[in-house]
């Protein structure tokens, strides 16, 4: 009697596990890259900024706060991170932190905590948007 050398494939069972994997990580990214994506808008904002130089240091906490508002409403970023924005005055300029955390639902009672730091120093614009760890020391 002769029997098959050998098979190929997956099993319906493999297939099954397969799909489970590519449909868990497809909700992640879907849950996820909307959250990224807005923090990529907030940063590009605050990149704005930093193109207006030295005349970011004259502005007042009030035409910052507007110009970003604005930004943001024409790039449809409507999270509430985006509102938290803290001025440390410094005696080089002024110090624009944002940092917020955003909760994700992902599946029935798991969330996801995404924390974004940003940070634009109107002394040092072309360093904008990366937190130091020496904004904690100022």
């Amino acid at each position: 009697m002769r029997t098959k050398a050998s098979q190929r494939g997956l099993s319906s069972i493999g297939w099954l596990l397969v799909i489970m994997v590519v449909a868990f990580f497809g909700l992640c990214a879907a849950k996820l890259v909307p959250v990224y994506a807005e923090n990529y808008y907030i940063v590009n904002g605050l990149q704005a900024l930093a193109d207006e130089g030295d005349e970011l240091k004259r502005m007042s906490k009030g035409e910052i706060t507007r110009k970003l508002n604005s930004y943001f409403s024409i790039n449809n970023v409507r999270s509430e991170g985006a509102r938290q924005l803290e001025f440390v005055q410094s005696s080089k300029g002024i110090i624009i932190v944002n940092k917020y955390e955003t909760r994700v639902p992902l599946i029935y009672n798991i969330d996801v905590v995404l924390s974004f730091h940003n940070v634009l120093d109107s002394s040092r614009p072309d360093e904008c948007c990366t937190a130091p760890e020496t904004l904690e020391d100022q």
